[in-house]
């Protein structure tokens, strides 16, 4: 009878820590150091600083992948090139959300946006570096997936932001022109 409560217990056990999802399940390490996640905080509401920093991580990921896959004795280097893709491809991924959040406030971001598409462009080159491998391929495609979307969005962005600003200097001026008739 004991043996059958303790089996029945342990089974019990198992079965919550398999299908908890903070059984044995492989959790996504932050791609962001500490420092750098407090940078990212006290950038706060600061767009254009915060979107600058996404970019210099992404950026930081893209000279690292690079750099490990022109050293000829690279340690790991498929499992290390693996890890850096899938940083790549989150940051990257971040650095989209933030664009998408300060483009609904209207903030001008004009000058990291073009400085968002010239790396992209940068960044397609080094992605494809690498020789293909069974070990990074998949995350190599999800990385240039991410990229292309981050250079289309903001494509996109510079362009209505271009048009929204003129469209507000232009209203500005009929305002003043108007105060000044008065």
């Amino acid at each position: 009878m004991k043996r059958t409560a303790a089996i029945t217990g342990l089974c019990l056990v198992l079965a919550t820590a398999l299908v908890s999802p903070c059984g044995w399940a492989q959790s996504k390490k932050d791609p962001l150091t500490e420092q750098q996640i407090e940078e990212v905080r006290e950038a706060g509401d600061q767009p254009l600083a915060r979107v600058r920093l996404f970019v210099g991580y992404v950026d930081q990921r893209a000279k690292d992948i690079h750099s490990i896959n022109a050293d000829p004795i690279a340690q790991n280097k498929s499992v290390r090139i693996h890890n850096l893709l899938e940083e790549f491809t989150r940051l990257c991924d971040d650095l989209q959300d933030n664009m998408d959040n300060f483009d609904e406030q209207h903030a001008d971001l004009r000058k990291v946006l073009k400085e968002i598409i010239d790396k992209t462009t940068e960044w397609t080159t080094i992605l494809n570096e690498p020789k293909p491998s069974g070990q990074y391929d998949f995350a190599r495609k999800t990385a240039l997936d991410s990229n292309q979307s981050a250079h289309e969005t903001a494509t996109k962005m510079l362009d209505d932001e271009t048009k929204y600003i003129a469209e507000q200097k232009k209203e500005a001026k009929e305002r003043e022109k108007e105060e000044q008739k008065r």
